[in-house]
């Protein structure tokens, strides 16, 4: 009875992770289509980004309440109940940000964030 109680835990621990902000991965982005536009363009469009995932950022991590943890080892967050997973947009905006990062730097664009 025990040891089904604890897979059953880990189970439903594991169907309901949301990853934290920063443990999320950029998304591949390719440079390419910013590299047409002028440096004052990327500079805003790149605040913008920025901006964007930080807010994003806050969504995901306000809807965790607690980590799942066993022995020490966490097994993920548990998220707020009607909570939405912002991961994959999270992923894709770190893309852009580094995509748009990359296309400055290949331009030499002064750096004025």
């Amino acid at each position: 009875m025990r040891a089904s109680l604890i897979i059953l835990s880990l189970g439903l621990a594991a169907t309901a992770c949301t990853q934290r902000s920063e443990t999320i991965g950029a998304m591949a982005v390719s440079p390419q289509p910013f590299m047409a536009q002028s440096c004052e363009s990327l500079d805003r469009d790149y605040a913008d980004e920025k901006a964007k995932l930080k807010q994003l950022s806050l969504l995901q991590d306000d809807a965790i309440v607690a980590d799942v943890r066993v022995l020490g080892a966490s097994l993920g967050s548990v998220p707020q109940t009607g909570s939405v997973d912002k991961s994959a947009a999270i992923a894709y905006t770190k893309g852009r940000v580094n995509a748009m990062d990359v296309a400055m730097r290949q331009k030499d664009c002064p750096q004025i964030r």
